[in-house]
């Protein structure tokens, strides 16, 4: 997900000159004219919870494109990274990943000519950006998780899980059930109740543990939002909207000057939600799924 210094200049919150990540053991270096990149193979444990968000058989290139001809310098580095990716039978638990600024739209037809497609979008919305709609949901309260809601905050959470997976951007595996349990008893939640039930979910990073997606974009402390997920038969209710409030509200007075989010790029209502919310697209992530 390494660019060169090129992207900055059209998004101002993109971090300056990001480097390759530092080559590790079975890691291969691509170079060709104007673009350099590092190929990596990862396999997430598939007892963590990283293996929710990826496939069993990750596929990764890195690359910084810093030659004036840019486009031709890319689709020189996809198609080296190309021959070197080991193939994958069809219907295998496999992917080749590659993440780019969203803002690059110059290089969007190299990307689609090599048969990538956009799975998931890293969204940044700076603090202070006003959220539309109301701050409490009409017959909904909205208040921390606790104890109590384990059970039922977890349903909901795998729920959004399922519904998020048709749209290739995760898995539901084995382990996702435990995996949810264990987030919701480390994140910081809250939930819209209504009609003694929980109709609503969102869990926040503790703000002191996000250092990683500050790396991410141009800010002092970044907060990242884990989870949002309404109930079906609530969407549209103003719920959701509730609780992004109640959260940014949070996430700025514990000092963090942006919110960044993952949301499925092929997912209908995500974006137009998140960007109503202020967020907007910062990294988009592209996969192809054959070998």
């Amino acid at each position: 997900m390494r660019t060169g210094r090129r992207p900055r200049p059209l998004d101002p919150l993109l971090p300056r000159g990001l480097p390759l990540p530092t080559p590790a053991p079975g890691d291969v270096l691509l170079s060709v004219p104007g673009a350099e990149g590092l190929y990596r193979r990862r396999r997430p444990d598939p007892e963590s919870f990283d293996a929710s968000w990826c496939a069993a058989d990750r596929h990764e290139l890195h690359a910084r494109v810093t030659g004036e001809d840019r486009a031709t310098a890319l689709d020189a580095l996809l198609l080296a990274w190309r021959e070197r990716v080991i193939a994958w039978p069809p219907g295998s638990d496999a992917e080749a990943v590659f993440t780019w600024p969203s803002r690059d739209t110059a290089l969007t037809p190299v990307l689609l000519a090599h048969g990538l497609v956009p799975q998931r979008v890293a969204a940044v919305r700076p603090a202070g950006r006003t959220v539309p709609g109301p701050r409490r949901a009409q017959d909904a309260l909205i208040r921390p998780l606790t104890a109590a809601d384990l059970d039922e905050a977890a349903g909901l959470w795998l729920e959004g899980l399922r519904w998020d997976a048709q749209f290739g951007s995760c898995v539901v595996r084995p382990s996702s059930v435990r995996n949810i349990r264990e987030r919701l008893t480390a994140t910081i939640c809250w939930v819209a109740e209504t009609n003694g039930g929980i109709a609503g979910l969102l869990a926040v990073d503790d703000p002191a543990r996000t250092a990683w997606a500050a790396g991410l974009v141009t800010t002092r402390r970044a907060g990242y939002l884990t989870c949002l997920v309404v109930a079906a038969p609530h969407r549209g209710t103003g719920l959701g909207t509730a609780l992004v409030a109640t959260a940014h509200t949070a996430l700025e007075e514990a000092g963090c000057t942006a919110t960044l989010l993952h949301y499925a790029a092929l997912n209908p209502l995500s974006a137009p939600f998140w960007h109503r919310c202020g967020y907007r697209p910062l990294w988009t992530t592209w996969t192809r799924r054959h070998a």
